[in-house]
Formats: C-alpha cells, structure tokens, sequence
C-alpha cells in the first residue's frame, strides 16, 4: 500500500548494469563530454540499440525500488550518461570541453576522474526531449504502483563557477544565461507532465554552496554583485522554472553538495536556510546530510514552512557500509527537534550512479541493502500507509 504522504524514496539513479555502462563507454570513447549531440551520425544505431536495452531494464529497475518500500521509483536514469543529460541532450548550445574532467582532493589525489560538463557555446534552445521518452516507459508499465519521477537541473546551478560559458556564446550576464536555461526547462517540464511524469526534481541548485561563505564570496565576485544579490537571482531562477507547473504534480528539488569523496561545498545551510526555504515555491525538498561534522547539525530546518516536507538524505551513498536502522533512527530524532517528523521523509543523499561510471558504493548488493533500509526505517516511522 501506497503512503498518503510519501516517505521513502530515491534520489536519482541506482548503479547501471555492466551492459548499459559498457555500450555508453563505446559510444563515447572519443568525447570529453558524454551527449549525443557530441557523436558521430554513424552512432545512430549504436543509440538504438542501447535504447532498446534500457527498456528491458526499467522494469526490473521499479520492481526492486517498490519492494524496497520505496514511495516513488525511477528508471535509474539509466540512458542518461550524466544525471543532468535530460538538460544537456535536450538543447543546442551546448559545445563539448576540450578535455574530460579530473577533481583533486586536498591531498593532490585524483577524487574523480571522467566527462566532464558541456561548455555553453551559443544561445540555449530547446531540440528535442529524452524526458518524454523516459515518462512514457515509466507509464507504460503495466500495475505501476507508485508514482515516478523525471529529473532536470536547477536552474541556480548554471550560476556555479564550474560552469563554462564561452565568450562567443552571446550571453553577456548569466542572468541571460539562465532566461535561456528556464525557457528551455519550462518546455522540457511541460512536456514532460504531458507525457505521464507526476513528479519533478530539480537537481544540484547552488545554495550549498552559497552557504559556504568563503564560496560564496569567490563566486559573487566572479558575478560582479553581493552575494545577497547572487542568493537573490538563484531563488529567483528557481522559483521562475517551477512557475505553472500544475498543482496536482509534485515538484521537488535535491540539494547537492556532490557526489564524491569530500565533495564540495562545506559548512551549514544556516547562512541561506531562512531565504531559501522562505523564497522558493518547492513544497519537498532531499537535502544531503549524512555528515553532519561536514553539513552542520540540523537546526536550518526550523526555517521550512508548514506546509512542507524535507526528505532527509542520512543514507550515504558513498561508502558501501550499510548504516543501522537505530543510527537513522537517532538522526531522524535529532532532526524532529527542529522540525516535526509529520514534515520529514527519508532518502539516501544522492545518487548512486549520478554519472556513467559512477560506482562509490561498489556493488548493487550494498545498494539495495541501503535501499531496503530506506523503506524499512520509514515503515517504522511513519507506518505503510
């Protein structure tokens, strides 16, 4: 039985099969940034194919998610070589980097290696839609019990200094840049919705890191405006691309801190909470907060309203170590201290496989196993119905 309210559930994708990351490894053997838009036309039957290879896996992946317990399901975002593909495959503009993406950690180490972001090269406009086609598939399973939902970008994340923009691209303020972003998002959500999605989550919004006060400093100055001013535009983004989504669709958004070893963005949410849960429209958010030495306790959450729910992201999807249900259980606790657990659901923190080859829980036993401890901890919390 379905929860009235949802409790558990995914935040985007579970590790791909060997099969999917291997065809997605040959198609884009050759390219720094993983897009169709970014292949030889001869790789058209290579896409076919990988398409219709996914579509024997969607299934399976849904079956695991509802016996999991999970409230909502997702296709695994398994066609999808980056989580923000639905964005980045959708629209022209977008031109590949000339190398593949490598993140340091403070030691020097090499944290991450692989694709990295498309660069935005000319005006953002919308060319086709790969969210139709992962909403249809969902809708097309036969005594699909629970909802779905399709994933894009926050808009407040083409603010992030991490994303290039060309200098011949035309945009001569990124708040032109996101004009572009949210007309292109708007089209892809409504279509989206027509096509069957019940559900939206907006993905990687920048407030993270516009709590990280020494980030927020460097980025507005890259912006040339405070960063009250910057906090301001990024809500006003947000807010923008959310505008007519009908009422009877829930709109999400995940806030990231990104999902490697260390990550990024340190520090509370304290510096933003109060704006951001005042001046965003969301009415559900999943915020990453397995580490609280890292993510601060979790007192920004006496700013949401009444009227809101905050999926907990305290399942960590970075290590294979599966958390007890009486660890949850006392973070869930602390956290009703400062906003009621009628308010509260749970979820891991991110992805599991946010990129193509992204495998930081090392096996689909361990994934499961943390899934399964999702829907079991919110049984005992709030019931199963």
């Amino acid at each position: 039985m379905v929860r009235a309210v949802p409790r558990a559930e995914p935040v985007g994708s579970p590790i791909r099969p060997a099969d999917i990351t291997g065809r997605l490894d040959e198609i884009y053997a050759a390219n720094a940034s993983a897009s169709p838009r970014f292949t030889a036309p001869e790789k058209a039957v290579a896409f076919g194919d990988l398409a219709r290879a996914c579509d024997g896996y969607v299934a399976e992946f849904v079956r695991r998610q509802v016996e999991a317990g999970l409230d909502v399901v997702t296709d695994g975002e398994i066609r999808r070589s980056h989580f923000m593909s639905s964005l980045f495959d959708a629209a022209t503009g977008f031109t590949e980097p000339a190398e593949r993406l490598s993140v340091t950690g403070p030691g020097g180490e090499v944290i991450y290696s692989g694709f990295a972001d498309p660069s935005v090269g000319g005006p953002l406009r919308k060319a086709s839609n790969p969210a139709v086609g992962e909403a249809a598939v969902l809708r097309g399973l036969s005594g699909r019990p629970v909802p779905f939902k399709i994933t894009f970008p926050a808009p407040s994340y083409f603010l992030a200094a991490i994303v290039e923009v060309e200098p011949d691209a035309g945009y001569r303020t990124r708040r032109a840049l996101l004009d572009d972003v949210i007309a292109v998002e708007q089209e892809l959500v409504t279509e989206s919705i027509a096509a069957g999605a019940p559900w939206i989550q907006f993905d990687f919004p920048i407030y993270p890191g516009l709590a990280d006060t020494g980030h927020a400093a460097q980025l507005a100055g890259l912006h040339g405006m405070s960063p009250e001013d910057l906090l301001s535009l990024a809500i006003e983004a947000d807010s923008k691309v959310a505008a007519g989504i009908p009422a009877g669709v829930t709109v999400a958004m995940h806030l990231c801190r990104g999902n490697f070893p260390g990550g990024m963005w340190n520090g509370s949410l304290e510096p933003v909470a109060e704006q951001m849960f005042g001046g965003l429209p969301f009415r559900r958010y999943l915020i990453k907060w397995e580490d609280v030495e890292r993510e601060g306790d979790y007192s920004p959450l006496r700013h949401v309203p009444r009227d809101v729910i905050v999926g907990l992201g305290l399942v960590s999807t970075k290590t294979p170590v599966v958390e007890s249900d009486d660890d949850v259980l006392r973070r869930l606790d602390e956290a009703a201290r400062f906003l009621p657990l009628e308010q509260l659901a749970l979820s891991p923190q991110c992805g599991f496989a946010s990129l193509m080859g992204d495998r930081l829980v090392k096996g689909e036993d361990a994934q499961w196993r943390k899934l399964d401890l999702v829907g079991r901890v919110a049984d005992r919390v709030w019931g199963t119905a």
